[in-house]
């Protein structure tokens, strides 16, 4: 896969989104995006506990990381702005689909497009490996309230297929549910 420069969004000082494999020299930077993505309390009933999650402690993202950029088996994209990581997306191949597992924007760098782009990046790397749709799963917190990125995933043409509980939801307490999501690719 070879490095995707856009040239539709720049950043202040006029720096060319790039999307490309992170290498495990990415690991501080990864961990950094995913710490400015969301705050403790957002998360609190819509998923892992920050203090648990791999991807926002260096360490435990260092042990599970294997060459060149797997973690429990999910691939890991970064996007750059002006050589700077700002966001991080991790994908899993699922046979005739692939799986956007996470993505995580810098707070500073969201509601600019970007990760608009990098979901973009995901879709047309899936039609070029053969892939029929694109999936993910949100949550619902145990009060139903949806997690908040539904809406924006349904705005970019995804749809909701079905609720489950499951280990993860469970993990996160009684009530919670994983939204499934899925767009087909043409």
């Amino acid at each position: 896969m070879g490095d995707r420069e856009d040239p539709g969004l720049a950043s202040a000082d006029d720096h060319r989104l790039r999307i490309r494999p992170a290498t495990r020299e990415d690991i501080p930077s990864v961990v950094h995006v995913s710490n400015l993505a969301v705050t403790d309390e957002e998360v609190l009933g819509f998923g892992t506990p920050r203090s648990e999650q791999t991807f926002t402690d260096v360490g435990r993202l260092s042990d599970a990381w294997r060459d060149p950029n797997l973690v429990r088996g999910e691939e890991v994209i970064v996007a750059e702005l002006g050589g700077r990581v700002v966001a991080c997306v991790t994908l899993e191949d699922r046979g005739e689909e692939l799986e956007l597992v996470n993505i995580d924007v810098a707070r500073e760098h969201q509601g600019h497009g970007l990760g608009s782009q990098l979901v973009g990046f995901v879709e047309e790397r899936a039609r070029k490996g053969g892939k029929r749709a694109v999936t993910l799963g949100t949550s619902r917190n145990a009060a139903g309230v949806p997690w908040k990125s539904l809406g924006w995933w349904q705005s970019l043409g995804y749809r909701v297929t079905h609720e489950e509980e499951n280990a993860w939801t469970r993990a996160i307490g009684a009530g919670a549910r994983e939204i499934r999501m899925r767009k087909d690719l043409g």
